[in-house]
């Protein structure tokens, strides 16, 4: 028998879409999981539309109030009963193969390795296609103990991650006090401590839905100087963190939130 997977699907007001990205996953060539969607306080037909598919895999959770994907990711750890949790957005696809591949990644893997994630791909906000990780970074560099380049780049996004459970229990979760990258912030702190594996192939299609999170630039620059304050010293070590401070000075100006995001630089650096 294959290892049982818990996957957590948080949505809010996303019935037009979430049909695709559930489909996704009941097709997937790797059949033994749960899936548990949360229902973040939607007020359109989400419901229906997840009543309407007749899988015993299918928990549905409705949450009293909408308090943001973080937190609904973090209610489906606590209930999920598997040793393996991944994630999926409610508007985004999985690729057919996709945990048949991780799982064979994680089951060979050292008891070091917290995580598996792969390529995905989608489009960037000027509508160019974009790979992430990028296909010029060697494998090398993209697993293993992948702390600093962390601290550069983000190359792990949520619906990519396949997680031992205990790795999650371990870090604590996504940080719910930020509104955007919170991915990022997460599959940092698992790298201090966890080792992580990379399987190359594409195998997640990212869409960029109305009033998705990552089209949230001060919630993405807030965020950063959150992560700059917890890891200032270490990117200072690796000579990035000028360069990463002169990048944010930049967007944020070009942004209009100049002057917030330099008094919280200066604050992080302080702490």
């Amino acid at each position: 028998m294959k290892d049982k997977i818990s996957i957590i699907v948080p949505t809010y007001n996303r019935a037009q879409v979430i049909a695709r990205s559930i489909n996704s996953i009941l097709t997937q060539t790797y059949e033994n999981f749960e899936l548990l969607i949360l229902d973040d306080g939607s007020t359109d037909d989400t419901r229906n539309v997840i009543e309407r598919f007749e899988d015993e895999r299918i928990r549905y959770i409705r949450l009293k109030d909408n308090s943001g994907a973080s937190h609904a990711r973090n209610v489906g750890i606590q209930m999920a009963t598997c040793e393996y949790i991944a994630f999926q957005d409610s508007d985004d696809v999985w690729l057919p193969e996709k945990l048949e591949k991780q799982m064979q990644k994680m089951v060979h893997a050292s008891e070091k390795v917290g995580l598996v994630y792969c390529r995905m791909n989608g489009k960037g906000r000027n509508g160019e296609k974009v790979v992430c990780p990028e296909r010029w970074i060697d494998k090398e560099k993209l697993e293993g103990n992948i702390l600093f380049l962390l601290l550069r780049e983000n190359v792990i996004g949520t619906p990519t991650m396949l997680f031992r459970k205990k790795c999650l229990e371990q870090a604590g979760g996504f940080n719910e006090s930020l509104k955007c990258i919170e991915d990022w912030e997460l599959v940092l702190r698992i790298a201090e401590f966890w080792e992580i594996e990379f399987v190359e192939d594409i195998l997640v299609e990212v869409y960029q839905s109305e009033h998705s999170v990552s089209e949230n630039i001060n919630g993405y620059l807030e965020a950063r100087c959150y992560m700059i304050s917890k890891y200032w010293k270490l990117m200072a070590q690796e000579n990035v963190l000028d360069g990463i401070i002169r990048e944010l000075l930049i967007l944020s100006h070009k942004c209009g939130f100049y002057q917030e995001t330099k008094k919280l630089l200066l604050k992080a650096i302080k702490e």
